[in-house]
Parts: C-alpha cells; structure tokens; sequence
C-alpha cells in the first residue's frame, strides 16, 4: 500500500489537522492508482423489462441505479458519478456515450431524453425513424478528482473507476440532433446571496465567455470558458456547470482551482481588483490570475437596431453584481439586425458575427431571430449570450 503526505490527500477532501503534530498520512488502495478499480451498481428491479422511451416523457426518469458498493479508495470521499451507455459489452474506446448530468449520490437518475440521444449519436448515420427494441448496455464511471501528482503531469494520481456493466431493454424514439450550444460555467457567490437557481441568470449568476473562434464540444458544449472581471476582496466566488445543481463546480484551494470537490474552498483574492478566470469543462482544469487591465466603465448599456429604427426606443440593459456585466430580457417579434452600445452614443459599440452566441467576435451587426430572451453582455471582453425563454 503506497502512503502518500496529506498535501496530497487534502485534495482528497478529509479534514486537515491542526496543532503540533505530524503530517497525516493517507493510505490510497493501490487498485485507484493504477486504474483497475470497480464498484457495484445493482441490477434494475424488473428483469426483461422493455423500456419504452417517448418525446412527451423526455423529462422523465427512464431508471434509478442504485449503487451497492461504493469504490473502494481506501479512505472516505466525496464522488462525482456519470452514466455512459454502449451497444456492447466492452465500452472500448470510440464505442460509448457518456450522458449529460452527473450525481454525487447513491443513486444515480438516467434521463429518458438524455437516454435516447445517448442511442442516436451511438447509432450515427444509421438512425432509424422507426427503431425497434434494442439492448443497450450501460456503466457508471467514478470520479474523484483531477489533482495530479504534479503541475507538469496529466495523469491522475486517483484514477476512476468504473462498475459493473448492466444490459437494458429499450424501445427508443426517432430524434434529430442539432448540434449543443456551448455550455458555459456559471458563477455564484456572495455577489448573488449563492442563489444556485436553476433560473440561472434570472438569479444573478454571471455565465463564463466564450473564447473566441474556439470549437466547442457539439454533443456537450464542454470546452474552454474564460472570464476577466472585477473580484472584490471579502467576497466568496464559486463555479458551477448547471444552474441548481452543485454536481459539477469549481473552487480554489488558495493557489489552484479544484474542479469537483464539495468540499473545496470559494474563489477569493486578497485584493480587489481584475483577475482572469479559465475552466476547461472536458479536462477539467484551468487557472485565477491577477489581470494587468483598465477598462472604461459605462455608465449605461443599450442593445439597439432595426426593431427601433437604430436607437429610437433602445432596450436599456440593468448592471448585474459584477462590473462591466448586463442583462435585460429582450423580446424581437421578428428577425432583425442589433448591436450593443453605451451610454445612448456610439462612442463604443460591440457586434458580433453568431448567434445565439458570440462565439465569433466582431462589429457587423448581429442578427438576431425572433423570439424571447435573457440577455446578458459583457462589455469588457464584448461577451454575449441570448439564453431562449
């Protein structure tokens, strides 16, 4: 059994002693380190049961699995879990899905939409529009943490693990995919009273921007998020993946950001000012430094365009609790042309060429389609997102 030094297994969540003793140490079962370790989810209650999934129950829990022996670490910790569903036996590489939403429970909750676009990427261009029953086989993957053993290395020093594979009779429904939005970090913190609401925004929380010309993840939406903004000394900041779920977060270990640790620190810096946030949502890293910029405040923010005839009725935006980040809810009867501009002048004016959002930065106008949204749009990096209602 190897023994690591508690400056490793702090990462691991247990508790850190104080006073004048030795360092503790922490024995990790040598099956976590070198990968090879399983744990068991047990068999659904109804053997040769068909599972017939619907559109109109895509919101519906299809199963709950129930995980009967936890992995075994060889010490207590907090676990992140996902489901991943196969055609086979084998879940080789390039031969699973592994399905959105995660759980840190017992028990973890498959999804009959999440479910069935499971089986419709696994099928790829042999989709059916009339598919029959079908076995599919599905695991769950463990996962502890993402701490290396050190800053140069990519290799875990707890490797995850996986459980027993399960065979589930389905009878799937025909789905078109389009591909995912990207899929920001939002944060909360003491700047919105932590209200991790799955109202998201309409709770205050401050979404991540896009990195510019980056590809994202077209099935997940996962992939690199940056923020470069005003953190206030005395305030508490975390990340979190989906508004009203604390499954997937980030927080800060007072030099490093600890990605899916409850027990993590909040994000906070000892003096106010401009910091750069990166979190990667696939590899789950990133990196909080201070920021050597001095943007222009605005004292307001408008989106105007051809709805109003270029600014004769702007839609004026409201401050959200960080600075330099706005959000107003915006309804467009049909499609249109608009641009961002401050202070009702066009001394500063911010496009963009994509829509929803500004995955491609620029100043052509924006073309916005018809409908109702939540807008928010950050005027330091010329950020924006319009979230459909």
């Amino acid at each position: 059994m190897k023994k690591l030094n508690y400056i490793i297994s702090g990462i691991m969540g247990l508790a850190l002693l104080t006073g004048c003793q030795e360092d503790p140490m922490t024995t990790i079962n040598p099956a976590a380190e070198e990968g090879t370790l399983t744990f068991t989810v047990n068999e659904p209650a109804y053997a040769g049961y068909t599972y017939t999934l619907s559109e109109e129950n895509g919101a519906n829990v299809m199963e709950t699995l129930y995980i009967r022996e936890q992995p075994d670490y060889g010490f207590t910790a907090a676990t992140t879990y996902f489901a991943q569903i196969s055609f086979g036996e084998t879940f080789e590489e390039g031969t699973f899905v592994e399905l959105e939403g995660a759980g840190s429970a017992q028990k973890i909750e498959l999804n009959t939409k999440e479910v069935n676009k499971g089986i419709t990427l696994l099928q790829g261009d042999n989709v059916n529009e009339n598919p029959g029953e079908m076995d599919i086989y599905v695991r769950l993957r463990a996962h502890l943490s993402d701490k290396t053993a050190s800053v140069t290395s990519k290799e875990q020093i707890v490797k995850d693990a996986y459980s027993n594979v399960l065979k589930l009779r389905v009878q799937p429904y025909y789905m078109l995919l389009v591909d995912a939005l990207p899929a920001p970090y939002y944060f909360v913190g003491d700047f919105n009273s932590w209200s991790n609401d799955a109202a998201g925004v309409m709770a205050g929380m401050i979404p991540m921007s896009l990195v510019d010309g980056y590809s994202y993840n077209t099935v997940t939406g996962a992939g690199d998020f940056t923020f470069t903004g005003y953190f206030e000394a005395g305030l508490g900041y975390k990340l979190v993946l989906a508004p009203g779920s604390w499954d997937v977060q980030v927080g800060y270990d007072g030099a490093n950001l600890v990605f899916n640790d409850g027990g993590s620190g909040n994000i906070t810096v000892a003096e106010s000012g401009y910091y750069t946030l990166t979190a990667n949502s696939e590899k789950f890293e990133g990196k909080f430094e201070a920021a050597d910029v001095a943007p222009a405040e605005h004292a307001t923010m408008e989106f105007v365009g051809s709805f109003d005839n270029w600014g004769e009725n702007p839609i004026v935006m409201t401050p959200m609790n960080m600075k330099h980040v706005w959000f107003a809810e915006m309804t467009f009867a049909e499609d249109c042309e608009g641009k961002f501009r401050n202070d009702s002048s066009w001394s500063a004016n911010w496009g963009g060429d994509s829509f929803p959002y500004s995955t491609i930065k620029s100043g052509n106008n924006i073309k916005v389609l018809a409908g109702t949204y939540n807008v928010v749009f950050n005027d330091l990096d010329g950020n924006y997102y319009f979230f459909a209602k």
